[in-house]
């Protein structure tokens, strides 16, 4: 490290010398130049004298080349320069280092290259806003008197009952009457009209218009178009549908599982999960379907009990 530093401070040496010669012969040439414009001014004839400008730059050169010690070898050359004076290490405010050394230091910027500078950041100085004693509160606070708590017994329940009470009303008025219906309290006849097709679960009626003999679960009854059907019974309508051999049809619960359905109608009075009561008009005869276009219009009526059919004409009071 110690010989890199010398070969680098030996080579500034010579930078420096050559330097120093390049300036004064520039220097002795300006001169010269000079010397010589004003002899050119003086010169009525207005001549130029070179051969005193060659003679200084010849003798200059033979002085510089006196002065520059020369050698067979580069490194004599620079021990010479150090052992006769002309360079010490104290002369540079420095001390020389090596390109990429990673030692440059620049004085209150950075200590090692590669490395941030530290700065110290300056704290703003703030004043203390002065502190305000508030005064001590010394005065007991005042005692909030607490509700007594009120029993249950005294609570007016008038508006719970009431509310309780129209409460009870909207659900039954929604879930209606309770059904019930027994086979002693019969049916009401829907319409007046002759047995044109009867019930018969053991044998089998005659269809004319179909022209065949068949078990009939419903009962059917002859009727005008248009006449007025009603309700046999209480209940609740739980079914409207149409069928291609009874046409419009609707179908509703009694209670204690029977259910009755009437068909081949129009005109309908009643809605799905309405209540009926015995006796309202429920629709009108309609026209008939092509299953009974020999027998002609006429009401299909069929009673069941837990999905069974049961003959209602002997149950019509």
């Amino acid at each position: 490290m110690k010989r890199n530093r010398k070969d680098n401070a030996k080579k500034e040496r010579i930078i420096m010398i050559a330097s120093s010669a390049f300036v004064l012969t520039a220097l002795t040439m300006t001169g010269i130049y000079m010397q010589a414009g004003d002899e050119k001014s003086q010169d009525d004839g207005y001549t130029l004298d070179f051969t005193a400008i060659e003679d200084n730059v010849e003798e200059k050169s033979k002085e510089i080349a006196r002065n520059t010690p020369v050698v067979d070898e580069e490194e004599d050359f620079f021990d010479r320069i150090i052992d006769e004076g002309f360079y010490t290490e104290d002369d540079l405010d420095y001390m020389p280092l090596e390109a990429g050394s990673g030692n440059i230091e620049i004085p209150g910027v950075t200590t090692v290259l590669g490395e941030e500078p530290i700065i110290e950041e300056e704290t703003p100085n703030i004043e203390e806003a002065p502190k305000t004693e508030e005064p001590l509160n010394t005065e007991e606070p005042e005692a909030k008197e607490i509700p007594q708590e009120t029993s249950v017994e005294q609570t007016n329940t008038e508006p719970i009952i009431q509310e309780q009470a129209v409460v009870e009303q909207a659900i039954g008025e929604i879930s209606g009457p309770e059904l019930h219906f027994a086979e002693s309290d019969g049916l009401r006849r829907p319409l007046e009209g002759e047995v044109l097709i009867p019930f018969n679960m053991g044998g089998s009626e005659y269809f004319s218009t179909l022209e065949v003999y068949k078990y009939n679960p419903a009962l059917m009854l002859a009727a005008q178009e248009g006449t007025p059907v009603l309700a046999c019974a209480t209940g609740k309508v739980i079914d409207i549908f149409q069928d291609s051999e009874i046409g419009q049809a609707v179908t509703m619960d009694l209670g204690d599982g029977y259910q009755i359905t009437y068909g081949q109608l129009k005109g309908l009075n009643v809605a799905l999960n309405s209540y009926v009561d015995s006796g309202d008009m429920i629709a009108s005869v309609a026209a008939p379907t092509k299953y009974f276009c020999v027998e002609g219009a006429n009401l299909y009526l069929k009673l069941t009990l837990n999905g069974k059919p049961v003959d209602p004409e002997i149950l019509f009071r």
